[in-house]
């Protein structure tokens, strides 16, 4: 009945919060009172306390109680200095530490930077509009919301004179941009100007869609007075929490995306001090192999669309060759290598002729196919050491994973993905 009526006046809060503060001074300050000051001040706050507690008790003569409380207070407990800046102290140093306590051992925040998780998770993608007039470029609050809300930016540079793309120059660090407080800033030549670009820290140069990506020559190699030297929106990296409660009381299970720390995890092959998220596939002691059908096999056993976690990444059309981005199973090194070269020859490129950009395509895969380093074929066997998992991305066609560096330590797990905090898009929540 108390908590009831304590929600319902405030004039009970307010006591309430007196007594607190008495309390906690006294629990300071007991060992150095004098036994009768000690006894006269227990009395009054349990005097107080029963006062609060009573139901008959009315609002003036709580108000009496307040004042006697008080009174005994000020008699008895010693002043401390400076008593403002000790009580901001103490509420910051509070904060501080159930915010601690809170990433500790509830709930991390991460930042997904890269592709390999899409499209369950995405990590900063970029689209190029020089060629699309239609799409306007946001100005002012549009902008502004379009950022802070959506997490997407637009760079938008315009040549204002003829000439040739020569490179990008003079990359430096700036104050006071980007998501980190910290921001890029470089130089674009174009003919004989240059045009100084500011970007956030986290988004690669690649993304600026001045040079293709695996050839390192000119998207588009001249511009003419007017024309857009750079017109992008690039589009932030989900940031999730990790749900570290979880697995405190329960093992991790096959399809969950787990999140581990890469401290010691394949050095040479794993970027190290940070935190990689992948989806479970194996437990320690399991036999691992990645058919040409795209399926990974356990012992034996093909995982399918009927196996939690699995519903989406096994539910892709067999005719369709695995594309970026996109839900297409598991792939081997054969198969990679084969999706690859043909994503790759897709493309048309200037001055190269088809045999040419096939052969190169093929060369290109080859050298990529890297990330199946222990599945280069469908017969190829990776059998889980004990107490590690091992983890693919989602996005098979662009994921560093399980395949390249193989299994993790369960020690070196966290936490498992649980709530994408922003942006503010369809991929909010849950």
């Amino acid at each position: 009945m108390y908590l009831v009526r304590w929600l319902l006046f405030r004039r009970l809060r307010k006591a309430g919060e007196l007594l607190g503060i008495v309390r906690r001074h006294y629990n300071h300050q007991r060992d150095i009172l004098p036994d009768k000051n000690r006894s006269e001040l227990e009395s009054g706050m349990a005097t107080f306390e029963k006062a609060l507690k009573d139901p008959g008790t009315s609002a003036e003569d709580l108000k009496a109680a307040s004042t006697v409380l008080e009174e005994t207070a000020h008699r008895w407990l010693k002043a401390y200095a400076f008593p403002a800046y000790r009580d901001n102290f103490e509420s910051f140093l509070g904060t501080a530490v159930l915010v601690f306590a809170f990433k500790t051992f509830f709930a991390t925040p991460m930042e997904i930077p890269t592709g390999s998780a899409q499209p369950t998770f995405y990590g900063i993608t970029a689209e190029d509009l020089r060629d699309k007039p239609e799409i306007k470029v946001p100005s002012g609050l549009g902008r502004l919301w379009e950022r802070w809300i959506k997490g997407v930016t637009y760079y938008e540079v315009v040549a204002q004179a003829d000439g040739e793309l020569q490179g990008i120059t003079n990359v430096r660090k700036e104050l006071g941009a980007g998501t980190r407080g910290i921001g890029k800033k470089c130089d674009v030549v174009v003919g004989n100007r240059a045009y100084t670009v500011h970007w956030a820290p986290e988004i690669p140069e690649e993304h600026l869609m001045l040079f293709d990506k695996y050839t390192r020559s000119p998207v588009k190699p001249a511009f003419k007075q007017g024309e857009p030297i750079i017109r992008c929106r690039v589009r932030a990296g989900d940031r999730l929490f990790v749900e570290r409660f979880t697995y405190n009381f329960r093992k991790p299970r096959r399809g969950d995306y787990f999140v581990f720390q890469s401290t010691g995890v394949a050095p040479g092959r794993v970027t190290q001090g940070t935190h990689y998220i992948k989806r479970l596939i194996a437990f320690g002691g399991e036999k691992v192999r990645i058919a040409d059908d795209r399926h990974v096999y356990i012992d034996g056993r093909p995982l399918g669309t009927n196996d939690a976690g699995f519903g989406k990444i096994y539910a892709f059309d067999p005719a369709a060759i695995p594309a970026d981005s996109v839900y297409s199973g598991h792939v081997n090194g054969t198969i990679y290598q084969r999706a690859f070269a043909h994503q790759l020859a897709s493309t048309p490129r200037q001055g190269v002729s088809t045999a040419e950009l096939r052969a190169w395509a093929a060369a290109k895969a080859s050298e990529y196919s890297a990330v199946t380093t222990y599945f280069p074929n469908a017969s190829a066997e990776f059998t889980v050491r004990p107490n590690h998992f091992l983890g693919f991305g989602d996005n098979t066609m662009s994921s560093s994973d399980g395949r390249h560096w193989g299994d993790v330590p369960r020690e070196k797990v966290i936490g498992k993905s649980w709530f994408v905090m922003w942006p503010f898009t369809e991929r909010w929540g849950w």
